[in-house]
């Protein structure tokens, strides 16, 4: 308590210590820090140094509760420590799956020196993952957006992405110029097929096509295609609904099970979108797709917030209902447009890799996050998933991952402007973006 009265301000250090273990370990750890000091106020004031721990659920290392009285003399674990020169040594046990702190300061008359370190510890079963991040609903001047094809996975790595579909409307051919052009740097960014296909002639409800190896919509508009038999066949199923209901959920159905056919990965995309100052779904319409579930993935975010609200209150009701189970994926919908922003709606996958087939087989096994709203992140997923990803969006993806992103994609916009010099400088950023990730999730460097 003495310490505690004698603090009267508080100074964050960076890089005070050196030799930091990895961020991500696998759970019950038991770890030996051997950190360098690196900083003069904590060397100047060694003999004042206090190393202090905690885990997410308020328990010390071995599981006792750390708060243990009213005045929080005892609210973090003291963790015994010795120094040797500039060396600073201590022991702790991670146990279990949680976020773990450490705090380590000095005190200089009535100043503190800290600097707070955070751990995540994980089962085996996603701890042997990778995560990546990406946005797969995108627009280009192949159909509504501001930028032409090559540019939009330019954009969205400066936005902080490892993955990315260009997505325009009835229109496959984007995606393949889009592809293409990324082909000429060296960045590591992937870029998928992608289609944003709609009801014939109407758009009342959108699905995204991701990783279909031909267009949807040249063979649904094709006359010569086997799209209204199967229409056709879905809506005898459905004969029970009134007409309008039944025939546009028949056509949603045969469009996604041709993109299975191609395969693909079907995302039904912001359900509760309007048209004209009304949903372009009806409400029945929206539940009838819901109940049969003939889809991959729904998209969650899409830049707006009403959005959102109504799927996760129809998603919550499902649940109680009938048991419903789809992944959410997070996209933007980005058109390039000033107002919308490109950073807020993605999707956190774990994965072997950020390559397509490792993307959806993903998503299909519901290992990914959607990450939605408008002027900040609001996760949404299963909880283990969410709680990991928010350790990861503080302080992986903003302080470590995203930067060196947004670098790299400022590098390829000025390559695809005609400077061809920086094509070095882009692919020293993929390697620097791969060591960085090797260091922060401890899998070292091939």
């Amino acid at each position: 308590m003495e310490r505690l009265q004698r603090i009267k301000t508080s100074h964050r250090l960076s890089g005070a210590f050196a030799n930091m273990p990895a961020r991500v370990l696998p759970a019950d750890s038991k770890l030996h820090f051997e950190l360098e000091i690196l900083s003069p106020e904590i060397m100047r004031n060694i003999d004042e140094i206090d190393v202090k721990y905690v885990r997410d659920d308020h328990r010390m290392d071995d599981g006792s509760i750390a708060r243990l009285t009213p005045d929080r003399e005892l609210l973090w674990q003291k963790v015994p420590c010795s120094v040797s020169g500039n060396i600073l040594t201590f022991d702790l046990d991670f146990n279990g799956e949680h976020e773990h702190w450490i705090g380590i300061s000095v005190l200089e008359g009535d100043k503190e020196y800290r600097e707070d370190f955070y751990f995540y510890t994980l089962e085996k079963d996603l701890l042997k993952y990778n995560v990546f991040k990406g946005s797969v609903h995108t627009h280009s001047t192949g159909s509504d957006g501001n930028y032409p094809p090559e540019f939009v996975p330019a954009y969205m790595r400066q936005a902080g992405y490892d993955f990315t579909a260009l997505t325009d409307h009835a229109c496959y051919e984007p995606s393949l110029q889009a592809i293409e052009a990324m082909k000429k740097f060296d960045s590591g960014l992937e870029v998928y097929h992608g289609e944003e296909a709609e009801n014939y002639g109407f758009g009342i409800t959108h699905i995204l096509s991701l990783g279909s190896s031909a267009s949807i919509s040249k063979w649904e508009y094709d006359p010569e295609s086997d799209f209204s038999a199967r229409v056709e066949k879905i809506q005898n199923e459905l004969k029970d609904y009134p007409e309008h209901d039944a025939k546009y959920t028949a056509q949603f159905e045969a469009i996604t099970s041709k993109i299975r056919e191609l395969g693909g990965l079907s995302v039904y995309c912001h359900p509760y979108w309007k048209q004209n100052a009304r949903y372009a779904a009806t409400e029945l319409m929206t539940d009838i797709i819901l109940r049969r579930g003939n889809f991959d993935a729904l998209e969650l975010g899409n830049f707006t917030v009403p959005r959102m609200a109504l799927l996760n209150a129809k998603v919550m009701e499902a649940i109680r209902e009938y048991l419903f189970r789809k992944p959410f994926i997070g996209s933007s919908d980005w058109h390039g447009r000033p107002s919308q922003k490109a950073t807020v709606d993605y999707t956190i996958i774990f994965a072997d890799s950020a390559e397509f087939p490792d993307f959806a087989e993903a998503v299909r096994a519901e290992r990914c996050v959607a990450v939605g709203g408008q002027n900040d992140e609001f996760p949404f997923g299963p909880y283990r998933l969410v709680k990991y990803a928010q350790f990861l969006m503080e302080h992986y993806f903003k302080q470590i991952h995203d930067p060196l992103c947004a670098e790299q994609g400022e590098l390829i916009l000025k390559a695809l402007n005609g400077d061809m010099s920086v094509l070095p400088a882009i692919a020293e950023l993929k390697e620097k973006i791969a060591e960085k990730q090797a260091e922060f999730f401890g899998r070292g460097t091939k």
